[in-house]
């Protein structure tokens, strides 16, 4: 017998997730050949409470990883905040929780631009940047930033969609309609498609040390399923523990 779902999020048992755009089925054959990690387009919502696969991962990663604990006393930035996300944030005490996006949803979220960050360097203990890398114009300046307002010993959680058969990014001007991004890029606010080992690769250079953290060393093929996410989006996890020359 399958194994019944349920949301980590708001933990209720539920028939199944609703999938996004009609899932997987509906993806284009580019984005199936090129192997993207992201979301579980087949389990993507809760009809319960609502929330994306994505943000029911990152409630796994950070309660296995006792992450949520980390945040009592510390100054987190929150770039493009998921509600659930914000709330055990808050449950969790941070001396300052800045949250910010381009277009802010409510008045607790600052206009921020993720490639230019209002604050000092040194700033902030904690950075999450979850499923937002792939809309910005000029990620690699995003990732100065984020290395900028970092203290030194602070962590950025950068969760972005991501090919294992791809080399090199792959971006063409040319690709300027929603119906080529979500063609080629996968949805039509994306602006290219990362390659995994290149986007780790220019993290490094960026100056930050890697923590990818595999979903198999926490989770289960069993968890995966019951609880609705994609076990092959392993936690991207940079520390800043040097600057960059």
């Amino acid at each position: 017998m399958r194994n019944p779902k349920t949301c980590y999020v708001c933990k209720n048992n539920i028939t199944a997730y609703i999938p996004h755009l009609g899932g997987l089925k509906n993806v284009s054959e580019f984005i199936r050949n090129v192997d993207i990690i992201g979301s579980d387009v087949d389990n993507f919502k809760c009809p319960a409470c609502g929330n994306h696969d994505r943000v029911r991962h990152l409630f796994m990663y950070f309660d296995a990883l006792n992450l949520w604990q980390k945040m009592s006393g510390k100054k987190i930035l929150h770039i493009a905040p998921e509600d659930a996300i914000s709330s055990k944030v808050i449950e969790n005490h941070p001396s300052e929780y800045i949250r910010g996006d381009v277009e802010p949803r409510n008045d607790s979220t600052m206009i921020i631009d993720v490639s230019a960050i209002p604050y000092g360097d040194n700033h902030f203990d904690m950075i999450i940047c979850n499923h937002v890398l792939e809309h910005v114009d000029d990620y690699l300046k995003a990732f100065v930033e984020i290395h900028r307002v970092l203290k030194p010993t602070g962590f950025a959680i950068l969760q972005t969609p991501v090919s294992r058969l791809l080399k090199s990014h792959f971006e063409d001007a040319a690709i300027n309609t929603n119906e080529l991004r979500s063609y080629f890029y996968g949805a039509t606010t994306h602006l290219r498609l990362f390659s995994e080992a290149h986007f780790l690769n220019e993290l490094e250079e960026a100056g930050f040390a890697l923590e990818v953290i595999p979903h198999s060393r926490l989770f289960t093929d069993s968890d995966a399923e019951v609880f609705g996410v994609n076990k092959k989006e392993d936690l991207i996890m940079v520390h800043k523990l040097c600057v960059k020359q």
